[in-house]
């Protein structure tokens, strides 16, 4: 994975920011680091899941498609929630459709009034949002699933 050149703060753990979406008054940075976190941070709220812990049965998060994995997740106020796997990272923003925008290595969909993305590898990608609109050339472009 690529990862993402150009960044705002951080907090201190995210050590490998992935990517960025954007949507309504959103505007996210999805990271890891080495020790098996994995992250989700705005201006001024940082999610911190260890995916060391992941213990029990695979899951898929609802509203994407995929391999079922072992998994963490968290949200923020209801509204941003993160899922993550060891092979991806699946986000939900409930309710912001507005401007929808990702950079790095992510892909995004507007899907039942909010926006679903997924940060990980092309293949994760595809596995998990066949048919994203957002992808970082731009809304539709290279989104020929």
């Amino acid at each position: 994975m690529r990862g993402l050149v150009d960044h705002g703060e951080l907090p201190e753990e995210a050590e490998r920011p992935l990517a960025q979406i954007k949507v309504g008054t959103y505007d996210m940075i999805a990271w890891v680091n080495s020790e098996g976190h994995c992250g989700l941070s705005g201006a001024d709220w940082t999610l911190d899941l260890d995916l060391t812990g992941s213990q029990g049965h695979p899951a898929r998060q609802q509203g994407f498609s995929g391999p079922m994995e072992v998994a963490v997740s968290g949200s923020r106020e209801s509204e941003a929630s993160l899922f993550c796997t060891p092979t991806r990272m699946l986000i939900r923003v409930e309710g912001q459709t507005s401007e929808p925008f990702v950079s790095g290595d992510a892909v995004a969909q507007i899907v039942d009034g909010g926006l679903n993305a997924v940060v990980g590898p092309q293949e994760a990608q595809r596995e998990s949002l066949p048919r994203a609109a957002i992808t970082v050339a731009g809304p539709g472009i290279g989104s020929d699933l």
